[in-house]
């Protein structure tokens, strides 16, 4: 029972508390040297090279924001990268306001190679968007070489405002594409500054942490492809199991970056508060942020804490685990003498799990920004929040499911189920209820739950009831325990918005999970 309790430190955001303060991880999140580039993971100019780049920003134009993407090869890494505006491997924040419509072109210009796929889609991340083309569509939306994709995706008049993001979701691909390639963005949908109007007193980071290249997971896969023993049916490379005996080792093989740049320099001036936004767009890195000082937590993967109506609007943490997929925004202040680190420090994901080691994210440096504005004290509620299905009282549970995640050697599983494109849904629901589901892992390692189109409140983890529930569309699912009992979730499945009628997925956000079978469609009818 200890260990359980001690297991559950790494994945509960509300369970731990110290004069008011939790100390425990969150999730849901002289002059230095330059900064260095990670290959072909660009970004637009900077002015001065050292400092954390930000992504160009397409914003809407009454009430429309409009970007056109190219997907091409990159000359630097050889791994399919967004072209934008002339700016290889750039991939630009977009901004809108509740209600506006994202138009988006991507042209698919990569070559076919000799036992590449090269087809190319787009998911929107998080938002609450029909899965219908030519919105959301994932299943049935595809280009090959060649094509153009079209897609005009609505942003509901009640969505949450805060941190999503997009990304191709090409099956089989999306470790390649998203996590080798990089090839991610964000979205940002506007109005937190108005609920906590102390925000809008501070710099925002827009801050994109990526894992680029072949990790030495993938290359062991593809070392034992080479010997004819480990592809599967579809031609993918299998993902060996293995002992995690040095889970804080080395992951050799990938660059990790903030915004394209290796170890990039954040100017931030002893004191002076700045409001961090945080994707994690990692392949499988769990991110256990820290820097030193007290993180005030604001929102996890887009929705403000206080969207459940009971929590508190923020809360103080001394570390944020991000799994991957999951953003988290929260306000940092600068160290008080002067220099500082931002890292993520070890997570242990289990014996058969991906090494994450503690790596050095971005360096602190005590200097005042230009556009820098003075806050001090807590953040305070000012404007309510949008009243939606997040926001109101829910019904009484309309079904019971469970989704057990298990694997072999060589796939992964939902419900025993390695997943196929022609599958049929899982799971059918009904718009308009709310559902209860169990999660249960039976594997060495931790998983990564995620549903498209909707939000779902962690109620338990490990089968301890959290103090404090949160929305969110990502969140771990702890390995199983030495005595063999599965690592559980129990959430609640919130489909009341008519929206999101149409068929879906949810699936492990693991991405070579994903890849190798641990995928499910569902039908909301």
């Amino acid at each position: 029972m200890t260990r359980r309790l001690l297991n559950l430190g790494i994945a509960i955001a509300w369970l731990a508390g110290c004069g008011g303060q939790s100390t425990a991880p969150v999730n849901p999140v002289g002059v230095a040297p330059e900064a260095a580039r990670a290959p072909g993971i660009g970004m637009a100019p900077d002015r001065n090279i050292n400092e954390l780049p930000e992504p160009p920003v397409v914003r809407s134009v009454n009430g429309v924001a409009r970007v056109s993407l190219i997907v091409d090869f990159s000359g630097a890494t050889g791994f399919p990268e967004f072209v934008y505006d002339g700016m290889n491997g750039v991939a630009p924040t977009i901004r809108v306001n509740p209600g506006d419509t994202i138009v988006m072109d991507v042209a698919d210009e990569l070559s076919p190679h000799p036992g590449d796929k090269f087809d190319i889609n787009v998911h929107f991340h998080g938002i609450g968007s029909s899965p219908l083309a030519p919105g959301d569509d994932v299943l049935g939306t595809l280009a090959r070489p060649g094509q153009k994709l079209h897609y005009v995706v609505h942003i509901p008049k009640h969505q949450e405002p805060g941190l999503y993001w997009y990304h191709p979701h090409v099956h089989g691909e999306t470790s390649y594409q998203v996590g080798s390639g990089g090839m991610s963005g964000a979205i940002v949908v506007n109005g937190l500054e108005r609920h906590l109007p102390g925000l809008a007193k501070m710099k925002e980071r827009l801050i994109i942490v990526r894992a680029t290249g072949i990790g030495t997971a993938a290359r062991r896969g593809e070392d034992d492809a080479m010997d004819g023993d480990a592809m599967d049916g579809d031609g993918m490379t299998a993902r060996p199991q293995a002992i995690n005996s040095e889970p804080c080792g080395s992951d050799l093989g990938l660059t990790t970056t903030l915004n394209g740049a290796y170890e990039p320099i954040i100017s931030i001036a002893p004191g002076e508060k700045q409001f961090f936004r945080l994707v994690n767009a990692t392949s499988h890195k769990t991110l256990k942020l820290y820097y030193g000082g007290e993180m005030e937590l604001v929102a996890i993967d887009g929705f403000a804490l206080d969207t459940w109506p009971a929590n508190p609007p923020t809360r103080l943490v001394r570390t944020l685990v991000v799994p991957p997929a999951a953003r988290a925004e929260f306000v940092v202040a600068g160290p008080p003498g002067g220099f500082g680190t931002f890292r993520t420090l070890c997570f242990d994901s289990g014996l058969t799990g991906d090494h994450d080691p503690e790596i050095k994210l971005a360096r602190l440096r005590g200097v005042r920004t230009a556009d820098a504005r003075p806050f001090a004290g807590r953040l305070a509620v000012g404007a309510p929040l949008p009243q939606n299905v997040y926001t109101t009282k829910l019904p009484p549970i309309a079904a019971r499911r469970t989704a057990v995640f298990s694997e072999n050697a060589t796939h992964f599983f939902i419900n025993g189920r390695k997943f196929s494109m022609s599958d049929p849904p899982l799971f059918v629901v009904h718009v308009g209820t709310v559902e209860e589901w169990h999660i249960l892992n039976k594997t060495d390692e931790v998983h990564d739950f995620h549903i498209h189109q909707l939000h779902f409140l962690v109620k338990e983890i490990d089968g301890v009831k959290l103090r404090h529930p949160y929305w969110a569309d990502s969140q771990i699912i702890p390995h199983r325990q030495k005595d063999g009992s599965p690592g559980t979730l129990l959430l609640l499945m919130d489909f009341r918005d008519p929206v999101i009628k149409g068929t879906f997925l949810f699936h492990c956000h693991i991405l070579d999970h994903e890849d190798l079978g641990m995928m499910a469609k569902i039908q909301a009818i």
